[in-house]
């Protein structure tokens, strides 16, 4: 990262000051090599972030195994004659995505910058073959998954986690005329553009409008012309509104949203009216009955304002702000800009999932069939969302792979001083 320094502070802008106060540090204590450790061993806010993720990562998937099998038992005994049908694959799931994030976070994040522009193009490439699936009859209705029998997984899962990725790349490139607009800005929204319309098409408007939003935040996070970005928005209104008002179900979101709400918000509404203040109990939701359809997956924050009320609805999205509030510690200390842009966008794809699910639950956002990381049902996006989580923790222990990369502080010293008498004398080794 071009101009920053480590400090005491965390990581901010090299200036005569600070190589002022290195100096004075490294004189007045006779050890550089000491002092140039000291600000990566020093214990702070952000170096425990990456742990306090982790945590809150594990008590949300342990909430949502109970959640899926509180809301999930009646259409699980109704569809597949086992109440116990979502309980287990659930489990499976949170088992796999552990596993996930241990292994993801013990890797080096970097590598993936060197093949984002491949996985971004593998994911085009998985979208497009969908599209062209459902174009010769092999898949009906929406295309959106890939895989065999129980092995499947969303596309736009995949390419969500693609386009964070190649975007964070992107930024990191392109920092030194981030405001041109054919250089940087045209590219970059190339990228998200394509990235948006294969999502679409599939269709699946609500993920694509999700991926927008996503990819315009990281641009303005990356530091890009906000005149542009304003532009480009309000051109992209028009066919986005287009698109939604010809759309069948779209149009009919939209109108269940203004007008008379459809039969599954009322019933999430009466769920959540029927929670009060502290809830009807573990197991209690009288809404999971069959009368809350998607209560498993899309709506499962209705159960949980049901079961355990508003102060269990309001806990369970606190949790989320603490998953919001690490991944921002984490991308605001990265060591380099593509960590950053890429702690950035994962942090950004978490939290508005979750706030986008709790809302359409609410009756605040139409219906988008979103569902709530790590609490709603569903392995492909479990997994994803892990390796997300994983890629955090990763940015997060990149001060340790540093430091375990330097010598000790002895070793430093003695090799400083074999290099020139004039270091021996401004370490305070020499005469």
């Amino acid at each position: 990262m071009k101009g920053f320094i480590f400090s005491e502070k965390g990581i901010g802008r090299k200036s005569s000051s600070d190589t002022q106060v290195s100096v004075g540090q490294s004189t007045s204590n006779g050890n550089l090599g000491g002092a140039l450790l000291d600000p990566l061993q020093k214990k702070t806010l952000e170096s425990i972030s990456g742990k306090f993720l982790l945590l809150l990562t594990i008590i949300l998937m342990c909430i949502g195994v109970l959640m899926v099998y509180s809301s999930g038992a009646g259409w699980g005994a109704r569809k597949f004659q086992d109440s116990e049908y979502f309980l287990w694959r659930q489990l499976i799931y949170v088992i796999l995505g552990i596993g996930v994030i241990f292994f993801v976070g013990g890797i080096d994040y970097k590598l993936l910058k060197k093949y984002s522009k491949i996985i971004w193009m593998v994911s085009i490439a998985l979208l497009a073959l969908l599209l062209i699936l459902k174009a010769g009859g092999v898949i009906t209705g929406a295309a959106r998954w890939l895989g065999y029998g129980r092995f499947r997984f969303q596309a736009s899962d995949l390419a969500k986690y693609a386009l964070i990725i190649h975007l964070a790349m992107l930024l990191s490139e392109k920092q030194s005329f981030i405001k041109d607009l054919e250089k940087s800005f045209q590219p970059m929204m190339i990228v998200i553009g394509i990235t948006v319309v294969l999502v679409a098409l599939a269709p699946n408007f609500s993920t694509a409008a999700v991926l927008a939003a996503i990819g315009m935040m990281i641009l303005f996070a990356g530091g890009v012309s906000v005149k542009h970005l304003t532009i480009t928005g309000l051109c992209a209104l028009p066919p986005a509104a287009l698109f939604v008002l010809f759309g069948g179900y779209r149009k009919d979101r939209i109108d269940s949203f203004i007008g008379e709400a459809s039969y599954q918000n009322e019933q999430a509404l009466i769920g959540l009216g029927n929670g009060g203040l502290f809830g009807l109990g573990i197991g209690a939701s009288k809404q999971r009955e069959l009368f809350l359809p998607a209560s498993y997956n899309d709506f499962i924050f209705a159960v949980v304002g049901e079961e355990y009320g508003f102060l269990g609805a309001v806990a369970l999205l606190l949790l989320f702000v603490g998953i919001v509030w690490c991944g921002f510690t984490i991308a605001r200390h990265a060591l380099d800009d593509f960590g950053k842009y890429l702690a950035f966008g994962i942090t950004v794809a978490l939290g508005m999932y979750a706030f986008v699910n709790a809302a359409v639950a609410c009756h605040l956002l139409p219906n988008t069939g979103l569902p709530m990381p790590f609490i709603s049902y569903g392995g492909s996006a479990a997994l994803f969302n892990a390796l997300g989580v994983g890629l955090l923790i990763s940015i997060s222990r990149e001060k340790k792979r540093r430091l375990n990369a330097l010598p000790s502080p002895n070793v430093m010293n003695t090799e400083i001083g074999h290099l020139d008498p004039r270091i021996q004398k401004f370490s305070g080794e020499g005469a």
